[in-house]
């Protein structure tokens, strides 16, 4: 680890290594070496990689680690990097971690948690660095395949319906009882901790030739103003479906619920597709329109969203 004496980085790295074993020896993918070297030897000729994406998580800014085991942690910084892969319709393929964190920070348990989201979202661990500082910062740079052609979010038409594949701040609500008793537990508790990419969902809207997409990350409003700012549409919402134990203000608002947001001319594409994967109902929630306005049930809604940090 830079920053401390050679052989307790070696010694690290060895144990990374163990931890990761699983899914770094899968002879059967297309590479031949992973971790070990200076870099990772991979065969990337049939792959079709197409995405890469790359996120950054801060200590006291994107999470504390009063609430957060270090587990928790690695699994979270994982999973939101599969959600930009389906937000692209898409999956991921390899990552590399960039690890700075404090002598005390559970580095064993952070690639515990780093594991368990490769393995549950079918991807690999292509390297990294280690370092030490004061607080826990995460760097993810991650690749990947789409399922058909990428989805963006410049190419929404007016007229187009807007889709969510569930149900909205869950993980706002989940900070908030966090914020007030860090040692809460249940449902909302688990939204924020444990997010879940909605990577069978990307495959849908994929397969009905969705006309755009994003993930709620910075909240409803903000992440649908996104996409009207790209395509140079307004929208009108109309009922949000909001998780139980949350408010609207949460679902309109609230960051990191990760559900994808997606839009298609046609309804019925939709279904049949969300259909043949046998996946639960999603959420019509309005339309894109020519303008530059949001309204929600007819009325003009202020344009804002999550702001990371605890200030």
């Amino acid at each position: 680890m830079h920053g401390n004496d050679a052989g307790a980085e070696f010694n690290k790295i060895s144990e990374i290594k163990k931890i990761l074993s699983d899914q770094a020896n899968d002879l059967s993918k297309p590479y031949k070496t992973l971790i070990g070297d200076d870099a990772a030897v991979i065969n990337f000729q049939d792959l079709k990689l197409n995405l890469f994406a790359s996120d950054m998580m801060v200590e006291n800014i994107h999470f504390r680690t009063s609430y957060l085991t270090a587990a928790e942690i690695g699994y979270k910084s994982m999973a939101t990097n599969v959600s930009d892969m389906a937000a692209m319709g898409g999956f991921p393929r390899y990552a590399t971690i960039s690890l700075a964190s404090p002598s005390k920070f559970d580095i064993t348990g952070f690639y515990e948690g780093v594991k368990a989201a490769c393995l549950e979202y079918e991807f690999h661990i292509a390297g990294g660095d280690l370092s030490l500082s004061e607080l826990t910062v995460v760097s993810i740079a991650m690749i990947g395949s789409s399922y058909n052609q990428p989805i963006k979010r410049s190419t929404a038409a007016s007229g187009d319906h807007i889709f969510v594949t569930g149900s909205l701040g869950g993980s706002a609500a989940g900070l908030e009882l966090l914020k007030y008793n860090p040692g809460s537990t249940g449902p909302l508790i688990d939204i924020h901790k444990r997010p879940v990419a909605r990577l069978q969902q990307a495959r849908a809207m994929s397969m009905s030739g969705a006309s755009s997409a994003i993930d709620v990350s910075d909240g409803l409003i903000a992440d649908i103003n996104h996409i009207c700012q790209e395509s140079h549409l307004g929208a009108k919402l109309q009922e949000i479906p909001v998780a139980d134990g949350a408010t609207l203000a949460n679902a309109l608002y609230g960051g990191e619920d990760y559900e994808l947001v997606f839009s298609h001319p046609d309804p019925a594409q939709v279904e049949l597709a969300f259909a043949s994967l046998d996946l639960a109902q999603h959420d019509r929630i309005g339309q894109f329109t020519i303008g530059n306005e949001i309204t929600l049930q007819g009325r003009p809604i202020e344009i804002k969203g999550y702001q990371h940090g605890f200030v």
